[in-house]
């Protein structure tokens, strides 16, 4: 017999694992010499993730800075989504979608 487990969000877990997240991050991008580009965060160790595009590099900090901190899958949909600043989001023509900027979204600060 088989049972569908749904996975329940314990609300004092949630509280836990928003509180590991930095409250800012300092991110530094860089050109790949393969074309893309690399995403430093600095002010958490280790942290670097690299995609072809932009609208890829959102998606890739988000995911290194869950992965990082260990957060479970099925919370991250309930966590702060981090979004870079209007001016980078220009430059490398990172479309975010409407349901991000609705958030209560942290910002990244860029070098």
């Amino acid at each position: 017999m088989f049972f569908f487990h749904k996975t329940e969000v314990i609300p004092q877990a949630l509280a836990a694992y928003k509180w590991r997240l930095p409250q800012e991050l300092q991110v530094s991008l860089k050109k790949s010499a393969d074309g893309g580009y690399i995403a430093f965060v600095d002010n958490v160790p280790g942290c670097v993730t690299q995609a072809e595009t932009g609208q890829d590099l959102f998606t890739q900090v988000n995911d290194a800075l869950y992965t990082y901190y260990e957060i479970p899958e099925s919370y991250q949909p309930y966590m702060p989504i981090f979004l870079p600043p209007e001016n980078v989001r220009s430059e490398l023509n990172i479309h975010i979608p409407e349901k991000y900027l609705k958030t209560n979204a942290f910002v990244l600060t860029a070098n």
